[in-house]
C-alpha cells in the first residue's frame, strides 16, 4: 500500500456557482447572426450568377451540371458560414479560470456547435415555411397543367441532389463550426490581433 500523501492529485473542474451554465448565449447569438448573414449573402450571390436559373436537365433528360454545381455551392456556403459563426462564438466567449486546457477547448468547441445548431434550426424553420408556400403554389399549378411522369421523375432527381447537398453541408458545417470555435478560443487566449488572421491584401486596407 502506498502512502496516500504521495498520490498524485487529480484536477477536477467545477463551477464556482453550481447550476450556472457555461453557455454564453450572447456569443452564440452573435455567431448565429454572422453565420446567417454570410449564408444569405452567398446564396443570393449564387442565384445572381445564374446557379438557380440554368436548366435542371440536359437533352437526354439527365441532371445538368448546373444542378451539381448548385449543390456544391450549397455545401461551400454551409462550410464557410458555419466556420465564420463558430469562430466568432469561440473567440467572444469569456474564458473562466476554473477549467483545465482540455475543458476550455471543449467549451469553445461546444459554443461553435451550438451556434451551428441554432443557425440550422432557424434556417430550417424559414425553409419549411417557404417550402409550404411553394408546395401550395405547385399544387394549384398541377391542377391546371398536365405534368408528365418524366418531368416528375426529373424533379425528384433534382430534389434528391439538393437534399444530399444540404445534408452533407450540414454535417461538414458542424465540424467546421467546432474546429473554428476552438481556433477562435486559442486566438482569444493568445491575444492574437485580427490582422494576423486577415489576408495581407486586406490587412493593408484595415490599417489605413
Amino acid at each position: 500500500m502506498g502512502n496516500p500523501d504521495n498520490e498524485t492529485a487529480v484536477a477536477v473542474t467545477s463551477t464556482s456557482d453550481p447550476g450556472t451554465s457555461y453557455l454564453e448565449w450572447g456569443a452564440i447569438f452573435g455567431g448565429t447572426a454572422i453565420a446567417g448573414a454570410i449564408s444569405m449573402v452567398l446564396l443570393q450571390f449564387g442565384s445572381a450568377i445564374g446557379l438557380a436559373a440554368g436548366p435542371a436537365y440536359l437533352d437526354d433528360l439527365s441532371p445538368s451540371w448546373n444542378v451539381l454545381v448548385a449543390g456544391l455551392w450549397v455545401v461551400l456556403v454551409a462550410l464557410s458560414s458555419s466556420a465564420a459563426g463558430g469562430y466568432v462564438a469561440g473567440r467572444m466567449r469569456s474564458r473562466r479560470g476554473d477549467a483545465i486546457e482540455a475543458e476550455v477547448e471543449f467549451r469553445d468547441g461546444a459554443h461553435g456547435l451550438v451556434t451551428w445548431g441554432t443557425a440550422t434550426v432557424v434556417s430550417g424553420v424559414i425553409a419549411a415555411s417557404l417550402g409550404a408556400l411553394s408546395a401550395a403554389g405547385a399544387t394549384a399549378m398541377t391542377k391546371s397543367v398536365d405534368i408528365s411522369a418524366e418531368m416528375l421523375n426529373i424533379s425528384a432527381n433534382v430534389s434528391s441532389i439538393f437534399a444530399f447537398a444540404i445534408a452533407a453541408g450540414a454535417a461538414l458545417g458542424a465540424a467546421a463550426a467546432w474546429f473554428a470555435a476552438i481556433s477562435g478560443g486559442e486566438h482569444r487566449d493568445q491575444g492574437l490581433s485580427v490582422h494576423e488572421v486577415v489576408p495581407k491584401a486586406f490587412r493593408r486596407r484595415l490599417a489605413k
